[in-house]
C-alpha cells in the first residue's frame, strides 16, 4: 500500500530537538547565575597564557568593578589600561599619570557587553557537565562548553570564540577558576594551541574612579 499524503508529511516532519538539561543549565548561568558578567560581584583575575610547550608567555592583571569599569595590565609591559564605561585612559607605568585615549570600546558599552553575552549563549556548543571536582580544598561545579560570539557588521564582521572549562563554587555561585582553550576569531580561524587560565579572588570594596584632571 502506498503511503498517504497525511503519512508522508508525518514521516517527512523533523523530529523535535531533544532536551539537553546541561546545556539549558549552563545557558541559565548566562542569565543572572555565574556565567554573567552582568551578575558577578567586584573582582580581580590574574590570566596566565602558557604555550602548548607550557612556557608561559604573559601573566595579565585586571580588576573589574563592572563589566565596563575595569583596569588591565600585563606584567613586564609597563603600560596600564583603565576603562570607565565608554572612556579610556592610559599610563606607560604605575607612577605615571593617566593619559585620555583614543576609545578602546563602543560608545553603548554596556549594550555591547550585554548583546555579546546573549550572543555566547545562544550560540552555546560541545556542552559537558561533568560533576564537582576539588580545587584546591573547594569541592567546585564544572562546566565545559565552546561559544561564540557572532559576526559585528560594526567592526568589519569581527567575532570571537572558544572553548571554556569553568570552575564554580555552589555555595556563592561565584567563578573561582576559568581555562580557555582552542581559541579562534575573525582575524585567527584556527585554533590557537594556547591555554589561558583565569584565576578569581573578590573583593567588594574596589572602586575605581576617573583620573585627575
Amino acid at each position: 500500500m502506498r503511503p498517504t499524503a497525511p503519512l508522508l508529511a508525518l514521516v517527512l516532519l523533523p523530529l523535535p530537538l531533544a532536551a539537553d538539561p546541561c546545556r539549558d543549565r549552563i545557558a541559565a548561568m548566562f542569565d543572572g547565575g555565574a556565567l554573567d558578567p552582568f551578575a558577578r560581584p567586584p573582582h580581580r583575575y590574574v590570566m596566565t597564557t602558557t604555550g602548548p610547550d607550557g612556557a608561559v608567555k604573559s601573566i595579565y592583571h585586571a580588576v573589574f568593578e563592572t563589566p565596563i569599569r575595569s583596569l588591565g595590565w600585563t606584567e613586564g609591559a609597563g603600560m596600564q589600561s583603565l576603562i570607565l564605561g565608554s572612556d579610556s585612559w592610559i599610563r606607560m607605568a604605575e607612577d605615571q599619570p593617566w593619559m585620555a585615549a583614543p576609545n578602546m570600546v563602543p560608545a553603548d558599552h554596556e549594550g555591547f557587553a550585554r548583546a555579546q553575552r546573549a550572543q555566547q549563549r545562544a550560540n552555546l556548543d560541545d556542552t559537558a557537565c561533568p560533576g564537582t571536582a576539588d580545587l584546591d580544598g573547594t569541592e567546585v561545579e564544572i562546566v565545559r562548553y565552546f561559544t561564540r560570539t557572532d559576526p559585528n557588521p560594526e567592526a568589519g564582521g569581527a567575532w570571537f570564540g572558544s572553548a571554556n572549562t569553568v570552575f564554580i563554587d555552589p555555595a556563592t555561585g561565584r567563578v573561582l577558576r576559568w581555562e580557555v582553550t582552542d581559541a579562534v576569531s575573525s582575524f585567527s580561524p584556527d585554533p590557537s594551541p594556547d591555554i589561558q587560565v583565569l584565576v578569581y579572588t573578590y573583593d567588594d570594596t574596589i572602586a575605581l574612579s576617573e583620573p585627575d584632571g
